[in-house]
C-alpha cells in the first residue's frame, strides 16, 4: 500500500538513506547545496535517492527515502561542505521533472511491514550482531560500542542496512524490499557469513604468530664472505 503525495525536491548521490537513520553527506555541486540550504532554512522535506553513476547521465533508482536536514556543515569561510539527514520514510519516485536549480519529482510515500517471523528474527538479529561487534573488536582491535538493536522489527532492519559494510546495490535492494522480516532474513545471512570469516582470522591470526629474534650479526657476516 501507498499514499499518493506531492511534488518534491530531490536529492541524488551516490549513498542510501534508511529510515530513522543519520547520512552525513559531503556536497560539492552548486544545485545540491542551495537545495540543502533551502530546505534546512524552511525545515523543508527532500527526497535521497541512490544515484551509482552521480556526475554522469546515469538516472537514479526511483525507490528513496525521504529526509530533513538535521545540520549543515559550514567550513571557517562559512561555505557549505556538507550536511547530516535524516531519514523520514521510504518514497518512490513516479515523476521526475528537471527544473532549476535542482531537480524535482512526484512522489508517493511507501508504507513500511514487519512481515511474518519478524519479531523472531529481530531477537536473532540482535544476539548476532553483538558477536559481530564483538569479533570485530577482536580482530581489529578497535573501540566498538555494544548498542543494541532496536525492538521494532521495522527500525531494526534500517539500523542493520545502514552500519553494515555492503555494496550500495544490496542496500538498495534491501531498502526496496517489501517488508522488515524479508530485510531481517538476508541480514542475517549476511551476519552469518561474516561472523564465520572474522572467527576464521581470528583464529588464523592466532596460530600463525611467531616470535622472532634477531640473528647473531657474526653469521651474516660469515656468509657475506663465501660469496
Amino acid at each position: 500500500m501507498s499514499v499518493v503525495s506531492r511534488e518534491m525536491p530531490l536529492l541524488s548521490m551516490s549513498a542510501v538513506l534508511f529510515t530513522g537513520t543519520f547520512l552525513p553527506v559531503h556536497i560539492t555541486a552548486p544545485a545540491h547545496r542551495a537545495l540543502v540550504r533551502e530546505c534546512a532554512a524552511g525545515d523543508l522535506p527532500l527526497g535521497v535517492l541512490l544515484n551509482p553513476g552521480c556526475g554522469s547521465a546515469a538516472l537514479p533508482h526511483m525507490t528513496g527515502c525521504t529526509a530533513s536536514v538535521a545540520l549543515v556543515l559550514d567550513s571557517a569561510e562559512h561555505e557549505m561542505t556538507g550536511a547530516i539527514l535524516y531519514g523520514e520514510q521510504r518514497m518512490r519516485v513516479t515523476m521526475l521533472r528537471q527544473q532549476e536549480p535542482f531537480v524535482t519529482g512526484d512522489i508517493e510515500m511507501l508504507a513500511d511491514y514487519s512481515g511474518l517471523h519478524a519479531d523472531r528474527r529481530t531477537k536473532q538479529a540482535s544476539q548476532l550482531f553483538q558477536r559481530y561487534l564483538e569479533l570485530i573488536r577482536q580482530r581489529y582491535q578497535a573501540q566498538v560500542t555494544h548498542a543494541p538493536l532496536p525492538e521494532d522489527p521495522i527500525m531494526a532492519s534500517y539500523l542493520l542496512e545502514a552500519v553494515l559494510f555492503l555494496p550500495l546495490e544490496i542496500k538498495q535492494r534491501w531498502l526496496e524490499s517489501a517488508s522488515a522480516a524479508l530485510r531481517l532474513q538476508e541480514e542475517l545471512a549476511f551476519l552469518h557469513a561474516d561472523c564465520d570469516k572474522l572467527a576464521t582470522l581470528i583464529a588464523l591470526s592466532q596460530r600463525t604468530q611467531r616470535q622472532y629474534f634477531a640473528p647473531d650479526a657474526r653469521l651474516f657476516t660469515s656468509l657475506f664472505s663465501q660469496n
